[in-house]
């Protein structure tokens, strides 16, 4: 009978195990794509803004709030504290908005034209829906 219960607590906790993995898994894969949409969200918002098209700037700020929320929240469900989760989120929203205006400035200095192209390959890179009416 001992045996009996040692088998069955046995196979319960492997079972919990890989439900916990599985689990792990796909919060890893979400906040992986939660990263990718709030680096598109991001570049989308800060091309517009560099546009006649400015207000679709708006759309893409809203997006990246919604995408860094989304990201707090799988970072919680990792056993990070709310307070480190929307710090990493954060960090991770100025990086890109950093790393997209240094691209902008280094480019514009190289003429209006070479801004531009870089602006539409970005654009398409990133999947900006409203782009295309420019």
């Amino acid at each position: 009978m001992k045996k009996l219960i040692m088998v069955a607590m046995f196979a319960f906790f492997s079972v919990a195990a890989n439900a916990s993995y599985s689990t792990q898994q796909s919060v890893v894969i979400q906040i992986d794509q939660a990263r990718a949409n709030i680096e598109s969200a991001v570049s989308c918002s800060i091309i517009y803004s560099h546009t006649p098209m400015a207000t679709e700037a708006d759309y893409y700020k809203g997006m990246v709030y919604e995408n860094y929320s989304n990201l707090v929240e799988q970072l919680v469900l990792t056993g990070q504290s709310e307070q480190q989760a929307r710090q990493t989120a954060m960090e991770q929203v100025v990086s890109q908005a950093q790393h997209m205006e240094k691209l902008l400035n280094d480019e514009r200095a190289g003429g209006k034209a070479q801004f531009t192209q870089l602006l539409k390959q970005t654009a398409v890179q990133n999947q900006c829906v409203h782009y295309a009416n420019l």
